[in-house]
């Protein structure tokens, strides 16, 4: 097991410039990761890449797949655009991406408590196990289309409950960086994750293409291959999970979290690795209980909720752009591949965000202003929402093209606020409680992406029918949401730093 390093996480009554007082020059040289360390990284990366690269990788071909079971079944011949076959595949694929959030939602808080007392590994392992098992399943029944209805595919998802599903996956990801990343390179690191991830998913979509001129399967086998591979990588990381024998003072002294007034008494006499299963999950139960009954009083835990549902929030605003190149193409008259245009350029930004302006931008706040690793994030998580909100204004209520372009420029400029937050929301826990935040996170985005679809889905339809200024109706709606995060950011307060007037 490798040793979490915690020596760089701040403390609730340690002041933010340092004992020495503001004066003081504050040491920014980012503190080094050993081998094992970046090791660890590196793995971790290659597994989630992989599954992702995978994921991505059977989207297109999974369609036509798709597409042509049903306009087989339905008769249609060679018309598969005739609008029963579209309205079945829209169904098709909405219902599935419906169920697909559930598991999600329903264990991920579970799996988050076991992964913190057990550890991150198995938790990871088990996701990706119970993934792999849903896309050999979907393929099962395409290929026995003869004796399987295609809707038996909204089933599949069952098998996320080994595990939690994606988000749980991506979480545990998340925990493992975090329990092994010192505070001062995390934001750092979150953001080049995400633009690994996110370049696996740019290429893969031109490599998907060129595959399917063979045979739309050739593709689809070829990402559960791609799966495994991360599963395997998963497999060979090595756990980092904090010593489950340490309580959260031995790991948090100066926090002073828990109230010795409360009478709590801790059993020590017993290694938690000594205990059942169900005495694991009740014992970090309570002890969660126990710190939310004792913070509340020093506004963490309306922090972490303010942060959860800014996830909430931004998960919902964020899903109106998958409504571009239907958005693009009706309202300023293009061609579906000219719309397509938005998403290369949108991930371009993406990249050039998250690779080189983020990270400069991170260092430069820490020399110059000397903020404190928390501080520093909060401040990028602020005004990345603001300029998320922005974009997404200026996307709903123009009606011209290069204007339209800008927005969305503006919006990709603002997706570090993702990765930030997620660094922000670390700062503000225990090692001990990194699993239950990261599933709490990946619960608030399950449920963003459950209810976005509806929402987005109504809006753009009213926006059609009424036409003109009307048809921005779903970004004017992203818009909004964005704007309600923006402002629960600014009320986000790090424990000894000035509130702002």
């Amino acid at each position: 097991m490798l040793t979490p390093q915690t020596t760089e996480e701040p403390t609730e009554q340690a002041p933010l410039l340092g004992p020495h007082g503001g004066d003081a020059i504050q040491d920014v040289t980012p503190t080094p990761l050993s081998p094992a360390h970046l090791r660890l990284l590196l793995l971790v990366c290659i597994s989630i890449v992989a599954a992702d690269f995978g994921n991505s990788l059977t989207l297109a071909p999974q369609i036509s797949i798709f597409e042509s079971l049903i306009c087989r079944r339905i008769g249609a011949g060679d018309d598969c655009k005739a609008p029963e076959v579209q309205g079945e595949l829209a169904l098709l694929i909405g219902w599935k991406e419906t169920i697909d959030q559930l598991p999600g939602i329903i264990f991920a808080l579970p799996y988050g408590i076991v992964a913190d007392r057990i550890g991150r590994k198995p938790i990871l392992v088990l996701c990706l196990i119970g993934l792999v098992l849903e896309e050999v399943a979907i393929r099962l029944v395409c290929w026995w289309n003869v004796a399987l209805p295609i809707r038996m595919i909204w089933a599949t998802p069952v098998f996320q409950v080994i595990g939690g599903g994606s988000q749980t996956a991506t979480a545990m990801a998340y925990a493992m960086i975090t329990d092994v990343v010192p505070m001062d390179r995390r934001a750092s690191i979150f953001y080049i994750t995400a633009a690994v991830i996110l370049l696996g998913e740019i290429l893969a979509t031109p490599i998907s293409a060129f595959l399917m001129t063979w045979s739309p399967w050739v593709p689809s086998l070829l990402g559960i291959v791609f799966q495994l591979g991360g599963l395997l990588g998963a497999a060979l990381v090595s756990e980092t999970h904090p010593d489950p024998t340490l309580n959260f003072e031995e790991v948090y002294e100066s926090e002073s979290l828990l109230d010795d007034s409360d009478g709590t008494e801790v059993d020590d006499n017993e290694p938690a690795y000594h205990k059942f299963g169900y005495q694991r999950v009740r014992d970090t139960v309570t002890e969660y209980w126990i710190h939310v009954q004792t913070t509340h009083r020093k506004g963490w835990d309306f922090n972490m909720a303010f942060v959860v549902l800014t996830f909430l929030l931004a998960s919902i605003g964020k899903q109106a752009f998958q409504l571009i190149i239907p958005y693009a193409s009706k309202r300023f008259s293009w061609s579906i591949a000219r719309a397509s245009f938005l998403i290369t350029l949108k991930g371009t930004i993406n990249l050039i965000t998250l690779l080189l302006i983020l990270p400069r931008l991170s260092t430069w706040l820490s020399r110059q202003m000397s903020w404190s690793p928390a501080v520093k994030d909060l401040r990028i998580v602020q005004g990345s929402a603001w300029i998320l909100t922005l974009g997404m204004t200026l996307m709903g209520f123009t009606a011209l093209p290069e204007l339209f372009i800008s927005g969305l420029c503006l919006f990709a400029l603002g997706w570090g606020f993702y990765s930030a937050l997620r660094s922000l929301a670390t700062a503000l826990v225990s090692p001990s409680q990194v699993g239950v935040l990261n599933s709490g996170i990946g619960l608030a985005q399950s449920l963003g992406s459950l209810v976005a679809g509806p929402i987005l889905a109504t809006a753009f339809g009213h926006g059609l029918r009424q036409g003109g200024l009307g048809m921005g109706l779903p970004y004017m709606v992203a818009a909004t949401l964005l704007f309600m995060a923006s402002c629960l950011t600014c009320v986000i307060h790090i424990a000894g730093e000035k509130r702002r007037v």
